[in-house]
């Protein structure tokens, strides 16, 4: 699943130029990605809000009312609304049914809970459970179980969700009305053709941009049968649509096909590589957002496919920082790093492959 992400890290003092308090901006919204909400709200209150554009302070205040201003343990009825406009703002969307509307209070409450560490993920997670069943889900013998039985209930009302788990919480999406068709997509190895779902009129789209207030979120992801994109999210006509959306998840899409047993730091390592190949006029800011986001950890899939995707190439082209690498020369290196992760992968047997990459 592709993430629209940024750095993490802690903001220790005032930033004053232009740069250090994007910089910093970064690094509170890196915070919410690790789901550490503590450090998250201390990054933001050291940001004085007349340093921010009217955007960034709208969403600032967004955040804070929404965790930082709220009684300990549930938020009240206007943070939980608080939001900046967009398309999964329910005042947006309409009323919802009350079942669904119950269901969507259980999760943000479960993400509150745990984003703010009021608990752990193993105490929120029955609360969650109960909740979900006091919504009108039949009761099932355990959180993932319960959670289909709550995905059903809210399709049942002519709605569309995803549940599952976006690392490290549990997710809930919600949107209205989606519609199919094929595209062809150009990869490093070939063309692939992929049936595209797009996604309109979302009410919820998931806990990071609950989190972030709607400025950072899952923009699509692959399955079995195709791709799912966000479409409020992109510009379609864009390079970063065709790039870090499409040729990404069609990665994405070939790779499960291809080894079926992947898991998903390299996963999203060989996607991340994609994009280093194909993108043009992004790549230098891909680059500063695979940056931002480096960490080993396998638990965070893209911090970690970011972490050795930075460390590789560094290796490969001899260079402790890619910022002044020619684009050609990056382009080349991610090439190679891709094709020689393929290599390894398929001397481990595509069918039963893992992972190519450390801890």
């Amino acid at each position: 699943m592709l993430a629209l992400a940024a750095g993490t890290g802690c903001v220790s003092m005032p930033a004053h130029g232009p740069a250090e308090i994007e910089a910093a901006f970064r690094r509170a919204m890196g915070q919410w990605i690790a789901a550490d909400g503590p450090a998250a709200i201390t990054a933001l209150r050291a940001l004085p809000p007349q340093s921010l554009d009217d955007k960034r302070r709208t969403q600032r205040e967004c955040m804070l009312a929404r965790f930082a201003d709220s009684a300990a343990g549930t938020p009240s009825a206007a943070a939980m609304s608080a939001s900046t406009p967009s398309a999964a703002s329910p005042h947006v969307e309409g009323e919802l049914p009350p079942a669904v509307a119950a269901v969507l209070r259980a999760y943000r409450d479960y993400w509150t809970t745990t984003l703010m560490r009021r608990a752990s993920a193993d105490e929120a997670e029955p609360a969650l459970a109960r909740a979900l069943m006091a919504a009108g889900a039949p009761p099932s013998p355990d959180l993932p179980a319960q959670a289909e039985a709550a995905l059903a209930l809210v399709r049942g009302h002519g709605l569309h969700a995803l549940g599952g788990i976006t690392p490290p919480l549990h997710e809930f999406m919600l949107w209205r009305r989606q519609s199919v068709a094929a595209e062809t997509v150009a990869l490093p190895d070939g063309t692939i053709d992929v049936p595209v779902t797009q996604l309109e009129g979302f009410v919820s789209l998931g806990w990071l941009a609950y989190a972030t207030c709607d400025r950072h979120h899952t923009g699509g992801w692959a399955t079995a049968h195709g791709l799912m994109v966000v479409t409020s999210a992109w510009d379609l006509s864009s390079e970063a649509y065709r790039v870090s959306l499409l040729a990404h998840e069609a990665q994405h899409f070939a790779d499960l096909r291809r080894f079926p047993k992947l898991e998903a730091a390299d996963l999203e390592f060989r996607a991340k590589l994609v994009e280093l190949v194909l993108a043009e006029r992004t790549q230098r800011d891909l680059v500063e957002a695979f940056s931002a986001e480096a960490r080993p950890d396998r638990a965070s899939p893209h911090a970690h496919a970011s972490h050795w995707l930075l460390a590789r190439l560094q290796a490969r082209l001899g260079a402790a920082d890619l910022a002044p690498v020619a684009p050609t020369a990056l382009r080349a290196a991610a090439l190679a790093e891709l094709r020689a992760h393929t290599q390894a992968l398929e001397a481990r047997g595509a069918a039963e492959a893992h992972t190519a990459l450390p801890d």
